[in-house]
């Protein structure tokens, strides 16, 4: 599951309805199919952890919901670059400082491209951000072979996605990272490691089922990504993710 260690960043007497969440996951972890409502039910038990829709996703919890809004808005500038570069991706590179890039592989290029947008990971947080960028560029480009492949691969998503539905994919990945870094390195002390998969798969393919569907409400075109406006914006983009299941 790529976690890395355990919950430890807040006292988990200081987070809401913690307990709740702890004890929906434990009495659901075992080798059932779960309904959608009892999915449902987790993830609000989750968003209810970090204060609600509206604390956690515009960075407002202790708990959760900074890093990915830091991280969001480098994805966004990436990405945003590439689009007004005309699908360059060599400028788009150069332009987060990667250079001799005719020698770099796709696996160099993803590895900046972590470092670029999530930078050092100390806490909790930063490590769910850190592999939520891991998991969408390895799904954006890491069919490519080369260069050329990747900025084929870039093309292609933007020819029949906008900006803000890779956004919310981060986003569904990150709550997602976040979730099982908080509960599974300990629950599967006391739970078999095939019944912790099946529960936490299961909750990543509601969530990830959940936010495709999603109205979208915030164009990034032409944002200015250092502006307070790129914040403002992709903090309505997390917000409005976890208004999903709270």
């Amino acid at each position: 599951m790529g976690t890395s260690k355990s919950f430890s960043d807040v006292k988990h007497s200081m987070i809401p309805n913690w307990g709740v969440l702890s004890s929906s996951l434990t009495s659901n972890c075992d080798s059932s199919a779960l309904s959608d409502q009892k999915l449902q039910n987790i993830m609000g038990h989750f968003v209810s952890a970090l204060g609600g829709a509206s604390t956690g996703g515009r960075g407002g919890s202790k708990a959760g919901g900074r890093s990915s809004i830091r991280t969001a808005k480098k994805i966004g500038r990436v990405f945003s670059k590439f689009i007004s570069s005309g699908n360059n991706i060599k400028q788009t590179l150069e332009f987060t400082g990667l250079t001799d890039i005719d020698n770099k592989t796709v696996g160099d290029i993803i590895n900046h491209l972590i470092e670029y947008c999530s930078g050092n990971a100390t806490s909790i947080d930063d490590n769910a951000a850190k592999e939520a960028t891991r998991l969408l560029l390895e799904e954006l480009m890491g069919q490519a072979e080369s260069i050329d492949e990747v900025q084929s691969l870039l093309q292609e998503t933007f020819t029949t996605n906008t900006l803000e539905d890779v956004i919310i994919k981060y986003f569904g990945y990150y709550i997602n990272e976040l979730l099982s870094k908080w509960f599974y390195e300990n629950l599967i002390k006391n739970k078999s490691e095939s019944d912790c998969n099946n529960l936490f798969g299961q909750i990543k393919n509601f969530i990830v089922e959940r936010v495709e569907d999603m109205h979208k409400r915030n164009p990034l075109q032409n944002v200015d990504w250092s502006s307070d406006e790129a914040d403002r914006l992709i903090k309505n983009i997390q917000q409005d993710v976890l208004i999903v299941f709270e």
